[in-house]
């Protein structure tokens, strides 16, 4: 994981906790589960991207594990400098750090995660 200085938001927003099961590691910084999403009426595969800041601290966002342009699995696709994870069935972008997102910000607590009340 190479660090990047984070300028928005996670744009997802959630009215409560939403805790993540299942959580297994793929890669450094790359971990799936499922959750159930806001907006969404089941529990869902998600992916959660760790990414380094500036600071040091390790910055968590979770995102569905389907691309919103035609549900391919993008769990396999990296998480680039850019904050972009490129979906490799249309090499579409789907911007992690942006506030204009669904990505939810995530916290590890124990050996858990969290989506964050926001």
């Amino acid at each position: 994981m190479s660090a990047i200085n984070i300028n928005y938001p996670a744009g997802g927003r959630s009215d409560n906790e939403i805790f993540i099961s299942n959580v297994k590691t793929l890669r450094e910084g790359v971990l799936v589960g499922t959750a159930r999403l806001p907006f969404a009426s089941t529990e869902k595969p998600v992916v959660i991207y760790g990414q380094t800041l500036a600071s040091g601290d390790i910055e968590y966002r979770t995102v569905s594990a389907q691309c919103p342009h035609q549900g391919a699995d993008i769990s396999r696709d990296e998480l680039n400098d850019d904050g972009n994870v490129y979906c490799s069935l249309h090499r579409r972008p789907i911007c992690i750090y942006s506030e204009y997102n669904q990505a939810y910000l995530t916290e590890k607590r124990g050996d858990g995660y969290v989506i964050v009340k926001s």
